[in-house]
């Protein structure tokens, strides 16, 4: 085979590489940093922003900062705090006119504008769950069945709302056109003497919306408007940004609990959170950064039927509470949550991908390390004189909240996020390593006498009773050593995971074995391998009860990516590099998997053992 694969490679004149890079599992590469407020690394980043910041927007001469105020929180999951915090209040804004706060804080409320999807999608599944996601449209709301009914057949000129689910409105996905009369109606924007001139035709007066921006549309006129609309693309053709479809979401909600949706973001979300300023409609003006007059900036606008695609208010602290709810899963099981927060369909960009209704960026964690990415979960909300931007990082269990009101320079939230994330990406990830590297890196002896289950302690006899397994491998000594020559060193070096570096199974070089099984090789190339075994964690955890003198604790899952990096590497068409997780779990000993680790931590938190799944040998930690 690796002849075919060579003669290959020189018929196309394509030069192989002989240093192939780790290739970790998808998701976390070290178990996620904690206590990360008493951290000196993150405490030191955030004097960096906190010099940086005044020296590059608020005290810039070409920034413009005095005709804008804006809020940012760096948070993570494991803190109740922000991990970094940072206000400005726009110089000019007593000259405003404004009725609203003098100084901003991390209460004075904004407009979010499209972040308000995020609001909406977890009011969804906090109230009807995922499990209709796959429903078409038209089972849940009758003007839809009607609209279906109705059709003309037209694929062009009519929606395909038979196939339109009510996933699809969540992923935007389902090729409806962005907006009805509140966005991209021309007529609303231009004089009809002004968009004539521009080359665009007399049409009768019945063609156009009757009602939009003021009047705002009513139920029925908000589905009649949709029986005029046509689709931009099929159902899961490609993503396509729509407003109504959250619309169109909250309508659904509405039905599926007979209350109505304001109702139910109060009841499942906002009450839960302790979201003391957040709101649907708008607030008191006492309460907002307001950059002008309450029309001309929007403050006082509502979007009226479509309220639940982008019309709703917030604080820094509370988006950032938001944030930390979704990473923990305060309100929402954790499976749903991790079906939550997964790429849904591509985009032109390699890097970007679309969610629910997550804009999603694969990022670099780490410069310069092939397959050390993380990915950013993002909503970004513009309306009027407001800008915002949520971003979650699961991988890291942190988040961004960036929220301005006036007039920025152009892109500001983005720049601000950029600005965070070159921040605080090598400063988590150093901090990950340096955490892992003290809680499980070190040597682990077998210190007993006989073979045991460390997850059990029960004692585990051979299998010597097997006919058929003797069959195959006769035992001719099923009388084991003691004490056992078994040990294992683990390090954090500068690749991902925890590198395995030394293994002894009863005398045997384990490196060695493992990736030979998982490559797949016959003895005779064993002396070609370079094995690399890493640890990577899984989320697996079980509590372990105090009993008597032992106070309890947990036992945390890792899982193992067995690695030769000595073969040639090739990124062609077809042929991967990096395709490890087709081998998980490939070796199994008893119903026992070879790649599964399990630490037991204590009640402090220290790790006192490990266990291989398959080995079934507990290893206390002895350095």
């Amino acid at each position: 085979m690796k002849t075919l694969y060579l003669a290959l490679v020189a018929a196309t004149r394509l030069s192989p590489s002989y240093a192939k890079a780790p290739c970790p599992l998808y998701g976390p590469i070290f178990p996620k940093p904690t206590k990360l407020l008493s951290d000196p690394a993150v405490q030191y980043a955030a004097t960096l922003l906190d010099g940086i910041f005044p020296q590059y927007i608020d005290n810039a001469n070409s920034s413009g900062s005095e005709r804008f105020s804006y809020s940012v929180e760096v948070f993570s999951a494991t803190e109740d705090l922000p991990l970094y915090a940072h206000h400005w209040t726009a110089t000019n804004l007593p000259l405003l006119n404004s009725s609203g706060v003098t100084r901003v804080t991390g209460d004075s409320v904004y407009r979010i504008g499209s972040i308000t999807k995020i609001f909406t999608i977890l009011t969804f599944l906090a109230t009807v769950g995922d499990g209709i996601m796959n429903d078409p449209v038209s089972k849940h709301l009758p003007e839809i069945a009607e609209l279906a009914a109705q059709s003309s057949g037209s694929a062009i000129w009519a929606p395909d709302w038979d196939s339109i689910t009510v996933g699809s409105l969540a992923t935007q996905t389902s090729g409806l056109i962005r907006d009805y009369s509140i966005l991209g109606e021309l007529s609303y924007q231009l004089s009809l003497d002004g968009l004539y001139k521009l080359g665009f035709p007399p049409i009768p007066v019945d063609e156009f919306p009757p009602c939009g921006h003021s009047p705002g549309c009513t139920r029925e006129q908000l589905f009649a408007g949709l029986g005029k609309l046509p689709p931009s693309f099929p159902p899961f053709a490609t993503p396509t940004y729509s407003d109504l479809g959250f619309t169109l979401l909250g309508y659904i909600a509405e039905r599926v609990s007979g209350k109505d949706f304001e109702s139910l973001m109060k009841e499942k979300v906002l009450d839960p959170l302790n979201l003391k300023h957040t709101f649907y409609r708008k607030p008191d003006n006492a309460l907002g950064i307001i950059p002008g007059n309450v029309n001309r900036t929007t403050w006082a606008g509502d979007l009226g039927e479509e309220a639940a695609t982008g019309n709703m208010f917030t604080s820094s602290t509370d988006l950032s509470n938001l944030g930390r709810a979704i990473l923990r899963s305060t309100l929402i099981k954790p499976a749903m949550t991790r079906r939550w927060m997964k790429p849904f369909s591509f985009t032109s960009d390699p890097k970007a991908m679309v969610g629910m209704p997550w804009g999603v960026r694969r990022l670099e964690l780490v410069a310069n390390q092939t397959y050390q990415n993380v990915h950013t979960y993002n909503k970004a909300g513009s309306i009027g004189s407001y800008f915002s931007l949520l971003a979650l990082i699961p991988e890291l269990d942190i988040g961004y909240t960036v929220l301005v009101a006036g007039d920025p320079p152009p892109g500001l939230t983005m720049d601000i996020a950029e600005a965070l994330t070159a921040t605080y990406f090598p400063t988590l990830v150093h901090v990950a390593r340096a955490q892992a590297n003290t809680t499980y890196g070190g040597t682990y002896t077998y210190t007993g006498t006989s073979l045991t289950s460390a997850s059990s302690n029960i004692t585990t006899p051979l299998p010597s009773n097997s006919t058929a397994l003797h069959a195959k491998y006769p035992l001719t000594n099923t009388t084991l050593p003691t004490p056992l020559n078994s040990t294992l060193t683990l390090t954090v070096d500068s690749g991902p995971g925890l590198a395995l570096t030394r293994w002894i199974s009863n005398g045997t070089d384990m490196l060695y074995v493992s990736v030979a099984l998982a490559s797949n090789l016959s003895s005779e190339y064993w002396d070609t391998l370079r094995p690399n075994v890493r640890l990577y964690p899984t989320g697996l955890e079980d509590a372990v009860p105090a009993n008597g003198t032992n106070k309890g604790g947990r036992k945390v899952a890792f899982k193992a990516v067995f690695e030769d990096v000595g073969g040639p590497t090739f990124n062609g068409t077809y042929k991967a590099d990096c395709a490890t997780w087709v081998g998980v779990t490939g070796a199994v000993y008893g119903s026992r998997p070879l790649d599964l680790f399990v630490f037991e931590v204590d009640a402090g938190g220290r790790v006192v053992a490990v266990e291989n799944g398959a080995l079934r040998v507990g290893m206390s930690k002895v350095g």
